[in-house]
């Protein structure tokens, strides 16, 4: 009987990670020996408020810089950054169990979060699932958390960790406000990067949306990584996404500036397709487990891709999940994953005769469409249909197919069926 796998979480928005996040990792690490660690940088943290000018895509890069290194099978995930809305531990913590069939999780949890645990989303659940790995801050925490753990312990039999560390106390957002601060508490690479990217200066918005800076870079740069056969189609998918999206955003509350982002994703989402087996391999075991991708090869592209975009662009979220599932689609996908997806398959160059019929029945069933809910109607149906078509074709070759497609065919097949558009 083989070993169970012992798997760690250290997860937080780090925003921007400092030396006290990057000593308690290398105690964690130290103290657990982990199999394998995911540094998680979360989307929407639940527990803390936002700062202006935040963008999900520096604090991964800046996890990705301040904890590279220090264990040997470390994950700088993008999960959570892959998900839509508030950043839940229950949702990556099961989502891990599953992956690697581990019975419990080592999930790291700061003291000032522990203090509160029991507002967290499906707590009682995470003590079953975690054993729980802390540090106090001070003598003083040290005695607080110990009496906090124990009692969790007696209500609710969870496992803890208390680690023989005293961390640096200071706050993100003095880090966030003083420089004097960041170049006291943060390492010479992060420093580095919050200046070369102007992070945290004086910002009005969330700088959310793809700039114009940004689109010239990649249609720039793009030519250096796809051969010209490759990159014939994906101008074409940009031109398509394009049409679609002067469509549709309108129907999901989005205005016209948001075409950015469909340009972005557009582009980039086949920047890694000229790279050979060997490489995405390399390149995707460094952020995602071998479980996940091994048996995938057609969709290597589309999960390094994404990390590839938020690495060298600074992609937002959606530009982030739209790159990472336009091969196989997901469940419930936003209006942007659902553009990049159907783009991909029915632009003009695409020959195949299942191309060529999806294109015109979607065209035909936009033209019939009489109202707002049947546009979004036609949308989805096309997108079943293809996918429909993806399974039944690499069943018949005896190929493996890819959970994700299983679960978005099935999403979208119920929620069809629940609003009575299919029989």
């Amino acid at each position: 009987m083989e070993k169970p796998i012992k798997v760690a979480l250290y997860g937080g928005t780090f925003n921007p990670p400092h030396i006290g996040h990057i000593k308690a990792f290398e105690c964690f690490c130290g103290e657990i020996k982990p199999d394998v660690v995911w540094v998680m940088p979360s989307n929407i943290p639940p527990h803390k408020e936002i700062s202006v000018g935040d963008i999900p895509c520096h604090r991964y890069n800046m996890a990705r810089l301040a904890f590279s290194g220090i264990f040997e099978n470390t994950k700088i995930s993008a999960l959570e950054l892959s998900r839509k809305g508030k950043s839940y531990s229950i949702d990556t913590v099961d989502e891990l169990l599953c992956l690697y069939g581990s019975e419990k999780i080592y999930m790291y949890i700061g003291s000032d979060m522990l203090f509160y645990f029991e507002k967290w989303k499906d707590f009682e659940k995470l003590f079953e699932k975690c054993i729980i790995v802390t540090a106090a801050r001070c003598q003083e925490d040290k005695d607080r958390i110990i009496k906090v753990c124990e009692y969790y312990k007696e209500k609710y039999s969870c496992e803890y960790i208390i680690l023989p560390l005293i961390p640096v106390d200071i706050s993100s957002t003095e880090l966030r406000d003083n420089e004097q601060c960041r170049n006291k508490y943060l390492t010479e690479d992060i420093r580095s990067y919050i200046i070369k990217n102007d992070l945290y200066g004086k910002r009005d918005d969330t700088g959310d949306i793809t700039s114009q800076e940004v689109l010239s870079e990649i249609r720039e740069k793009l030519p250096l990584f796809v051969d010209e056969k490759r990159l014939e189609h994906i101008i074409s998918v940009e031109k398509t996404a394009i049409l679609m999206a002067e469509k549709f955003l309108p129907l999901y509350g989005c205005g016209y500036e948001y075409l950015a982002d469909i340009s972005a994703a557009s582009l980039l989402h086949d920047i890694t397709k000229n790279k050979d087996d060997k490489w995405h391999e390399e390149y995707l075991d460094k952020r995602m487990a071998k479980e996940e991708y091994f048996s995938h090869k057609a969709v290597y592209h589309s999960w390094s891709g994404a990390y590839f975009a938020l690495e060298n662009f600074f992609v937002n979220p959606r530009v982030f999940r739209a790159v990472y599932n336009h091969t196989t689609a997901g469940a419930d996908m936003d209006i942007f994953e659902k553009i990049i997806y159907l783009a991909d398959f029915i632009e003009p160059t695409r020959k195949y005769e299942s191309c060529v019929l999806l294109r015109e029945k979607f065209k035909a069933l936009c033209e019939k469409a009489a109202s707002e809910e049947e546009l979004k109607t036609a949308l989805d149906t096309i997108i079943l249909d293809s996918l429909e078509g993806t399974l039944s074709h690499l069943q018949s070759e005896k190929r493996a197919v890819c959970p994700a497609l299983f679960a978005a065919k099935d999403y979208l097949y119920k929620k069809l069926r629940k609003d009575d558009k299919i029989d």
